[in-house]
């Protein structure tokens, strides 16, 4: 079967492909891409890494057209969304209990021709989610939920604890309406003034203060207990130090990102992590995990995904979606592609 895909190189060339997906095994299934949202990595991609062409987007929700004689839990003509990969079963860390570890499961992502942004996509059976009672782009948004309830699992946010929440991007934001949900009693969120929607977005989901970093440092703040017990950082490394400053005695911060370069290092005062007794953790949602969490937790608006999408468009409008994105710092929040 042929299917139109976007490729893409860095710095933002694109082309719109068409090419052969071939018949689908015993244990895939064939998807119509209904919707596919643009996440930061995509971002990344395009500005600096990805050297050579390559299919984009992974953010899918779908509808299955075909799917091989031995994949049992969905029907031809359910909708389904896509876990970015998932653990094997068979490894030590699996057999240990730590499938969260396990990187070696099966994945969508460099198979056949196209990823999400396409009109087919072909799939292993093992990451393929049935879910009901969602529209397609509020569906995309299962897999950044996830990878956001992997943040707030990995700081372990207790009733109580005050939070801030580092980068404003849809993780962030999310990982705020998460860390509200747990309980926390105040929830900071740090963003340049020029983010309006996400600011605005970050209000409606609970924060309780706004920190403008462009007009007042993370290092000069003035917070109610002196600092916080839990940071979450989705912004780039270099803010680490900063949140490190924020934190109080015993503050656990939280990362994800991906940076590229010289951005990629950090320095730090070692003393002040030593007294503080803080907590560096790492947050990498590989293999994908929670999605039935996810997507009860958008099904009964404890999180709001349409609050979130602030932007749809065609397949065809894709590399001008992109472009609005990467410019767009005052009204653009989640990008969303839909196939009609």
């Amino acid at each position: 079967m042929k299917t139109k895909a976007w490729y893409a190189k860095a710095p933002f060339q694109f082309e719109l492909r068409e090419g052969e997906l071939g018949e689908i095994s015993e244990d895939e299934v064939l998807i119509r891409v209904k919707a596919c949202g643009i996440c930061g990595t995509d971002m990344t991609s395009v500005k600096s890494s990805a050297e050579n062409w390559e299919a984009i987007g992974h953010e899918i929700a779908g509808i299955v057209v075909r799917k091989g004689a031995r994949v049992n839990h969905v029907v031809e003509g359910a909708s389904v969304t896509l876990e970015t990969s998932t653990f094997c079963r068979t490894c030590e860390w699996c057999r240990d209990g730590r499938y969260d570890l396990c990187n070696k499961g099966p994945s969508f992502w460099g198979r056949n021709f196209a990823m999400g942004f396409a009109e087919y996509i072909v799939a292993p059976k093992e990451v393929v989610v049935p879910f009901e009672g969602l529209s397609f782009a509020v569906a995309s948004l299962v897999e950044p939920l996830g990878v956001a309830v992997d943040l707030t699992e990995t700081v372990d946010i207790q009733m109580g604890d005050d939070v801030l929440v580092l980068g404003l991007g849809p993780i962030g934001l999310m990982a705020l309406r998460l860390a509200k949900l747990r309980g926390a009693r105040k929830i900071y969120a740090a963003a340049r003034s020029h983010s309006v929607k996400r600011i605005e977005t970050a209000l409606a989901f609970g924060a309780d203060e706004i920190i403008n970093t462009d007009i007042t440092p993370l290092e000069s703040y003035l917070f109610d207990r002196g600092g916080v017990d839990r940071v979450l950082v989705s912004a780039p490394p270099s803010t680490i130090p900063s949140a490190f400053k924020a934190a109080r005695t015993g503050g656990v911060i939280g990362f994800i990102g991906i940076e590229y370069g010289a951005g990629a290092s950090i320095s730090f005062d070692a003393n002040e992590f030593h007294f503080k007794k803080l907590q560096l953790r790492a947050s990498h949602a590989t293999p994908a995990l929670f999605f039935p969490k996810c997507i009860e937790l958008l099904k009964s608006g404890a999180v709001d995904g349409d609050a979130l999408i602030s932007h749809t468009f065609s397949l065809d409008e894709f590399p001008a979606a992109m472009q609005a994105l990467r410019d767009d710092r005052g009204s653009a929040v989640k990008m969303v592609m839909v196939n009609e």
